[in-house]
């Protein structure tokens, strides 16, 4: 059988051919780009692009391979879009217009971020999480809120617009600050008193579940009608079910335009001491939970990188690499969570600039000082985030596995195992795309169960082992990140 993963990114999209037979194999068969587009005032995700770009893969699939028999969406977590009529109302807000923060101030008012840990799971507060969104149109916008009749997070919103019925799906869910992960539903007690409606929630499915074919009308002339099947439908989720995790080694960094830095864990952590380290739970596959913590990732070189782009310096990354390789010491450090390099306003350059000369630190000029910057500050901060998952939730692991475009990085790698002190694993790249094809197979009976796919990745996908190197200077910038974190 013939299965299509189509994986979204907060940065571009790539769709993949897969098959799982005595071996797994996955293609990638297109790719395009995707950022948030300005609409008047606001930042909003152009859904019939993405739409477009979908049926221009899925075009391009059928003259490769003919008939396929299912197609699977996963995406970044947080956006929503409102349904009224069977109609997309507008096209979604995106989670880095500066807007959505606006009123968590009152939410705060309402209740605590330890009683929203409690109710959640979700300890996010470097970005704005559904539930602000969702708080935000209540209060700001309450004509669009009265009149939606269903509310549905990304990955179903193109699933209904390609055919599929209106759904939700727990992982997706579960990065919502609006899903409780004891019971694995909606936390409606929690969102009643917050004065939300959660009449308009979906019902939440299983990963696996036929939710309908593509719309005779989208995609004229294929072969045949394939289904749209609900696979694991947050893009991290979906990686980390494309990780060969094992026995001893459940620690999983997933890299892109977010670093999601976590373990495989039973059951979720909402004990006091996973408050305190800004820990989360999100829901993963077979009823896991991910105990986790997100970093604001490569979305602070890809903005630098499209400023250099534009100015016609240094952009590539094979040439960044480079010139970072020829410095033979140590640079200045940020914070990636601060707040001015969370949105998309503004010269992302000139935000580390003015960050390292706020805080007394020499400033990065060159398009390599930039990008050593930002490689070693995010090293770093991954390592201390894992030092404290780590602690918090009483186990170990003796290496941890990266998935994501971070695995083709290895000067990254290198440098993150030098910090960590343990063996990083590299691969699958596109461990998204393995993940959301395994869920599909599940529910085609070619594979018993998650262990099962996860024994075919570690057989059939490429990996890199990057060994740790003993660096003394590692011990004085982690010391220089935390007296940033501190401030």
């Amino acid at each position: 059988m013939s299965h299509i993963a189509v994986d979204l990114g907060a940065s571009g999209g790539k769709m993949f051919l897969g098959e799982v037979n005595e071996e797994l194999k996955v293609e990638e068969i297109y790719r395009f780009d995707n950022r948030p587009v300005e609409s008047g005032d606001r930042y909003v995700w152009d859904v019939e692009y993405l739409r477009e770009e979908i049926l221009k893969g899925i075009r391009k699939a059928e003259r490769k391979t003919g008939a396929f028999d299912s197609i699977g969406i996963d995406t970044w977590g947080l956006d929503f879009g409102l349904i009224k009529d069977g109609e997309l109302m507008r096209d979604p807000y995106s989670y880095r217009d500066p807007k959505m923060k606006s009123t968590l101030d009152e939410i705060l008012e309402e209740t605590s971020k330890e009683e929203i840990f409690k109710a959640t799971g979700i300890n996010h507060w470097n970005v704005p999480n559904t539930l602000w969104q969702y708080h935000y149109i209540s209060r700001k916008e309450p004509e669009v809120l009265e009149k939606a009749e269903k509310m549905i997070m990304m990955p179903q919103l193109i699933s209904f617009l390609l055919g599929a019925e209106i759904c939700g799906e727990e992982t997706i869910a579960s990065t919502s600050q609006m899903f409780d992960p004891r019971t694995r539903d909606w936390a409606e007690s929690f969102l009643t008193e917050l004065d939300l409606r959660v009449d308009i929630l979906p019902e939440l499915k299983e990963p696996g579940t036929r939710i309908g074919k593509l719309r005779e009308d989208f995609a004229a002339g294929l072969e045949n009608r394939p289904e749209i099947l609900l696979p694991v439908s947050h893009d991290t989720g979906a990686a980390v079910a494309g990780m060969p995790l094992g026995e001893g080694h459940r620690a999983f960094l997933s890299t892109g335009s977010w670093f999601i830095l976590g373990i495989e864990l039973e059951q979720p952590k909402l004990s006091t001491e996973a408050f305190q380290i800004e820990a989360s739970n999100e829901m993963g596959v077979e009823g896991t939970a991910r105990f986790l913590k997100n970093i604001n990732g490569f979305f602070i070189l890809e903005e630098c990188r499209k400023e250099w782009r534009k100015n016609d310096q240094i952009y590539e990354y094979d040439r960044l690499i480079e010139k970072v390789r020829e410095i033979d010491s140590l640079g200045p450090l940020i914070n990636p969570d601060a707040n001015p390099f969370q949105t998309v306003e503004g010269d992302m350059t000139q935000k580390i600039a003015s960050f390292c000369r706020d805080t007394g630190q020499e400033v990065p000029e060159t398009e390599g000082e930039i990008t050593q910057c930002i490689f070693e500050s995010l090293a770093l901060k991954t390592v201390m985030a894992f030092e404290s998952l780590m602690e918090v939730a009483g186990t170990e692991s003796d290496l941890i596995h990266l998935g994501g475009g971070g695995t083709r990085n290895e000067f990254f790698c290198e440098m993150l195992a030098s910090i960590m002190g343990i063996p990083v694993l590299g691969g699958p790249v596109e461990a998204a795309a393995c993940g959301n094809i395994l869920t599909q197979a599940m529910a085609y009976n070619e594979i018993e169960d998650i262990k099962e796919g996860r024994e075919l990745v570690k057989e059939s996908m490429e990996f890199q082992r990057f060994e740790p190197e003993e660096d003394e200077g590692w011990d004085e910038a982690e010391e220089t990140m935390r007296d940033l974190l501190s401030d």
